[in-house]
C-alpha cells in the first residue's frame, strides 16, 4: 500500500486525497448516523410497546382487583362471612331447608355485587362437601373443583394469602351460550381464626381478555406469565400453560432487551401485574425502524449527490493547479540528464508562478556554486596533505622505544624491558588507525599489556582473569572496544586501587559474540546506575574524542561506536550493586551492518 502511494504522482496523490477526504466523512457520517438511530429506533419501539402495555395493564389490573375484591369481601364482610360459616356447618341431609334459605340470602347479597362486574364466576367450596356458585351447575358440577391440585394448597393458606391459579379450562358457558376455552382463576381460603370455613374460587371469562389482546398489532405479542415463565394467558390459546421460550431473557421492570427470533430482532418488555404475574410484550424491531430507515436512505442519497458535485469541482481545480507543477517536474528531469541550460519558464502571481521564477534563478546560480565547491575541495585536500606531512613518523617512535628496550635488556633488567615492550605495543595500537577491527585475541592481548602497565603503580594488585572459549578467540571486534571498560573499572570501580577484573567470552547460538566484563569494585547505587544508562542512550553535550588519549574514549564512545557499526543488532548492558561490583555485557555480531 505504501509503495503504491509513493508511486503516484503529485496530481494522483492530490486526487486520491480528495476522494478520501470526501468519502471518509460520508462513510463516518453514515455509520455514526446508523449507530445513533439504533437507540432512537429502540426508544420508539419501546415507547409504542409501553403504550400498548399501559392499556392492557390497566384493564387486566382492574379485572384482577375486582376478583380480589370479591374474595376479600367473603373474608371480611360480617354478613357474608356468617352465611359462608353457617353453610359450611349445616348437614345437607338433615338441614336442606336451612341450606336453601342461607343460599338465597347469599344469592341476594352477591348477585347485586357481581352484576356490576364483567362476567365473573364465583364458586364457594364448603368443608362439608357442599358448594355455592353463581352459575348453572347443569353443564359442570362445581364439586369437581375439590379434585384440583391447587385446592389442597389453597385450603392451607392463611386468610390474607391468595392462590394465583392462572389459566384453567372453562367450565361455564357465557350469556351467548359460547364457552371460551379458558378462564382466568384466583382462589382464597375463608377462615375464622385458624378454622377453615370455605375455599372461594373466582374466575374471569377470558373472552374479554382475548378481544383486548387481539386488538394489538398483528406482529406484536402480548401475554401474561407467572414467576416460573409459564404462560397464564395468550391470544394464541394453544400456548396457555406452556413455558414462554424466552423466559430467561425477560428484562427487569422498566427495562427492555433485544432478542433474536427466527433470525429477526425483537424487543422484549415486561411489566409487573402483581407479585405473581407479569405482562409481557414482544415487538418486531424491523417494523418500527422502517420510517427512520427511509430518512437515512434519503440522507445518504443527498450526501452521495453532494459528494459527486464536490469531487468534480475539486478535480477540475486540482488539474489547473498541478499542470504547472508537472511542467516544473519535467524541467527538473531534463536538468538531471545534463541539460543545465534548461529553464521552466513558469511565471505568474500565485505561489506556483513564484516557485517557477525562483527555480529558474536558482539554476542560474548552480554553476557558480559548483565552481565554489570545487575550489573548497581543492583547498581541503591541500590542508590534509600539509597535516600528514607535519606528523611525526610513528615508526621513528617505535624504533626508539625498541632501542631503549634492547639496551635495558642487555643490562639484565628483563622486567623493565617487558614494560617498555608493553608500552610500545600499546602506543602502536593507539597510533595505528588503519585497522578498525581486530581479533578478540589481539584485543585481550592489548588489555593484558595495559593492565601490566597499570600494575607498575599498583604493585600487581590489579588482577585480570580470562575465560575465553576457543570458538571466540578469532572473533572480530572493533579495536579498543574493551580498553575503555577496563580503564573505567580501574578509575571508578577500584578508585585507582587493586581488584579483580574477569572477562568471559563465547559465541552464542545465533553466531554473535558474548563478552562479559565483571569487576570486584565498589559498585554503583541504583540511582546512579539509572542515570548512567540514561546518559548512554542520550545525546551528550560534549562527546569524548578518541584522539584525546587512552582514557578519552569512555563508555559512551564504546556504546556509540557499537551502535554506529552494528545498529540495533548489538547489545550493551550494565548492571551493578553497591559493594557487589559492576558487570558489563556486550553482544557483538560477526557481520557488520551494510552501509
Amino acid at each position: 500500500m505504501r509503495t503504491w502511494i509513493q508511486a503516484l504522482s503529485l496530481r494522483g496523490k492530490l486526487m486520491a486525497g480528495i476522494v478520501v477526504c470526501l468519502l471518509l466523512p460520508a462513510v463516518v457520517s453514515f455509520f455514526v448516523s446508523n449507530w445513533f438511530t439504533q437507540d432512537v429506533m429502540k426508544e420508539q419501539v419501546t415507547g409504542n410497546s409501553r403504550e400498548s402495555l399501559k392499556i392492557v395493564d390497566q384493564y387486566v389490573g382492574n379485572q384482577l382487583d375486582r376478583m380480589l375484591y370479591i374474595l376479600n369481601l367473603l373474608q371480611f364482610d360480617p354478613d357474608l362471612h356468617l352465611f359462608v360459616t353457617e353453610l359450611g356447618q349445616m348437614d345437607p341431609v338433615r338441614q336442606p331447608y336451612e341450606i336453601v334459605q342461607t343460599k338465597l340470602k347469599l344469592n341476594k347479597r352477591l348477585d347485586a355485587i357481581l352484576a356490576s362486574f364483567d362476567p365473573l364466576y364465583l364458586t364457594i367450596l364448603l368443608p362439608n362437601g357442599d358448594f355455592w356458585a353463581n352459575y348453572s351447575s347443569f353443564d359442570f358440577d362445581p364439586k369437581q373443583l375439590f379434585d384440583k391440585s391447587w385446592y389442597q394448597e389453597t385450603s392451607e393458606l392463611a386468610h390474607y394469602q391468595t392462590r394465583w391459579v392462572g389459566g384453567e379450562p372453562n367450565y361455564v358457558r357465557n350469556t351467548d351460550g359460547v364457552r371460551h376455552p379458558y378462564v382466568l382463576t384466583l382462589a382464597k381460603s375463608i377462615r375464622s381464626g385458624d378454622q377453615l370455613r370455605a375455599v372461594a374460587v373466582v374466575s374471569l371469562d377470558a373472552a374479554a381478555l382475548q378481544k383486548l389482546f387481539s386488538s394489538s398489532k398483528q406482529e406484536e405479542t402480548l401475554l401474561i406469565t407467572d414467576r416460573e415463565g409459564r404462560i397464564v394467558f395468550d391470544k394464541e390459546m394453544d400456548r396457555i400453560g406452556t413455558l414462554f421460550p424466552f423466559r430467561d431473557q425477560l428484562p427487569s421492570e422498566g427495562q427492555a432487551s433485544l432478542i433474536e427470533v427466527d433470525g429477526e430482532a425483537n424487543l422484549l418488555i415486561a411489566e409487573e401485574l402483581n407479585p405473581q404475574w407479569r405482562l409481557v410484550s414482544m415487538s418486531p424491531y424491523k417494523q418500527a425502524s422502517k420510517p427512520i430507515q427511509a430518512i437515512r436512505r434519503i440522507d445518504f442519497l443527498i450526501q452521495t449527490l453532494c459528494l459527486i458535485v464536490f469531487a468534480g469541482v475539486l478535480l477540475y481545480l486540482t488539474g489547473a493547479l498541478t499542470t504547472p507543477i508537472r511542467r516544473l517536474a519535467q524541467t527538473v528531469v531534463r536538468i538531471e540528464s545534463g541539460h543545465l541550460g534548461e529553464r521552466s519558464g513558469i511565471r505568474g502571481r500565485d505561489e506556483v508562478g513564484r516557485l517557477g521564477f525562483v527555480f529558474d534563478r536558482m539554476l542560474d546560480r548552480i554553476e557558480t556554486m559548483v565552481q565554489s565547491i570545487i575550489r573548497e575541495q581543492e583547498h581541503k585536500r591541500k590542508a590534509e596533505l600539509a597535516m600528514l606531512q607535519a606528523q611525526i613518523n610513528p615508526h621513528f617512535l617505535f624504533n626508539i622505544l625498541n632501542s631503549i628496550r634492547m639496551r635495558i635488556l642487555l643490562r639484565g633488567d628483563a622486567e623493565n624491558a617487558d614494560l617498555i615492550s608493553s608500552l610500545s605495543s600499546l602506543l602502536r595500537m593507539t597510533i595505528n588507525r588503519n585497522n578498525e577491527f581486530i581479533s578478540l585475541h589481539e584485543e585481550i592481548e592489548m588489555i593484558g599489556q595495559y593492565v601490566r602497565l597499570i600494575n607498575v603503580r599498583l604493585g600487581d594488585r590489579l588482577q585480570l582473569k580470562l575465560s575465553v572459549a576457543s570458538d571466540a578467540v578469532l572473533a572480530e571486534v572493533p579495536r579498543f572496544v574493551l580498553q575503555p571498560i577496563i580503564e573505567n573499572a580501574y578509575l571508578h570501580g577500584f578508585a585507582r586501587k587493586g581488584g579483580t577484573i574477569t572477562i568471559h567470552a563465547h559465541l552464542v547460538a545465533d553466531g554473535r559474540l558474548n563478552i562479559v566484563i565483571a569487576d570486584s569494585g565498589v559498585g554503583i547505587s541504583k540511582e546512579r546506575l539509572e542515570k548512567l544508562r540514561a546518559d548512554l542512550q542520550g545525546e551528550g553535550a560534549a562527546k569524548e574524542r578518541a584522539s584525546a588519549g587512552l582514557s578519552g574514549i569512555g563508555l559512551r564512545n564504546v556504546y556509540e561506536r557499537l551502535r554506529l557499526i552494528y545498529k540495533e543488532r548489538c547489545s550493551f548492558e550494565m548492571d551493578s550493586e553497591l559493594g557487589q561490583g559492576t558487570t558489563i555485557t556486550l553482544i557483538i555480531p560477526q557481520q557488520r551492518e551494510e552501509e
